[in-house]
């Protein structure tokens, strides 16, 4: 099996892109085909893994998982791009009545499906062009919303005219949008002032080294950060096969399973399952279905090794 197969993850420091992250990483891994597991920002700080090898073809499934922030709200300030990087097009006063209870209150219309606009400044694509290249053009387009989700909103601190926050959310959110939102929703603006990621796709911080790190490092060293597929996705179930089950699989053809035999007391449609060869290899990811008699199916819809 391809042995550079698997996910890098990197604390990633100001000021550079994720795309040049990625371009780093294949340069000091020595490999040709990685991408990035989410985009962070030039400003943000923090977790940004790399999928390396076949770990891309698991590349939206490791983007549906949660990500988690702490950051920065300045208010009283709105910039072009929602966060401290941009020009400034308002500035405003900060109502003296706003306090950590109102911040709270205020949290809590954020939490759960919410609809955001995306900014105008991202790479989201509008008829075939990103916004920020149409918004560098002086194109105003009218970007439709879209619902997505914030599992948890949390107030660390409010130190005027700075709000400190903690923020667990879906696939989709744009942290520079939920700024700008809580900034108007307080009576005043706000903009995006600092931000670290510390945690996606199922990594964290403690599992993240650096690039000057990976620099300093021989390239078996730096190898050897790899987390192998197998290991990702710890959540979810496993189903090992081999013999002429596993070729049946990696084939594209569905098998029967139980809640027991995945170690689960119950299976829901749509639960994804990992599936191991006899070496404990992850070689496919599979999906839950149910048939109209009631039998849990598990299938195969993302193989990555084929017998």
């Amino acid at each position: 099996m391809e042995e550079t197969a698997g996910v890098i993850v990197v604390n990633k420091h100001q000021g550079i892109t994720s795309t040049r992250v990625v371009e780093k990483i294949r340069r000091l891994l020595r490999i040709k085909k990685a991408g990035h597991l989410g985009t962070l920002d030039p400003m943000a700080t923090g977790v940004l893994p790399i999928a390396v090898g076949r770990a891309t073809k698991l590349s939206d499934i490791f983007m549906s998982l949660p990500k988690e922030y702490v950051g920065k709200i300045k208010l009283g300030v709105l910039t072009d791009t929602y966060d401290r990087e941009g020009k400034i097009l308002e500035e405003k006063e900060v109502p003296q009545n706003i306090t950590p209870e109102k911040i709270e209150e205020v949290f809590k219309k954020f939490t759960g499906d919410i609809w955001q606009k995306p900014p105008l400044y991202s790479a989201k694509r509008y008829k075939g062009k990103r916004l920020y290249q149409l918004a560098r053009e002086g194109k105003n387009v009218e970007v439709e919303p879209k619902k997505v989700h914030i599992d948890e909103l949390k107030l660390i601190s409010y130190e005027p005219p700075y709000i400190k926050f903690y923020a667990r959310v879906g696939k989709g959110v744009y942290i520079r949008t939920l700024a700008k939102d809580i900034g108007e929703e307080l009576g005043t603006v706000g903009t995006l002032w600092d931000l670290a990621r510390t945690s996606a796709a199922g990594f964290n911080l403690e599992q993240a080294v650096t690039l000057d790190e990976l620099s300093g490092m021989e390239l078996e060293e730096r190898k050897k950060l790899i987390i192998p597929l197998h290991q990702c996705f710890p959540d979810f179930p496993s189903l090992k096969v081999m013999g002429r089950l596993k070729w049946w699989i990696t084939v594209g053809n569905s098998v029967v399973v139980t809640p027991q035999e995945l170690g689960k007391e119950e299976l829901n449609e749509g639960d994804y399952v990992k599936i191991l060869n006899e070496d404990g290899e992850l070689i496919a990811m599979g999906v839950i279905k149910r048939t109209p008699e009631g039998r849990w199916l598990c299938h195969p819809f993302k193989v990555l090794y084929t017998s």
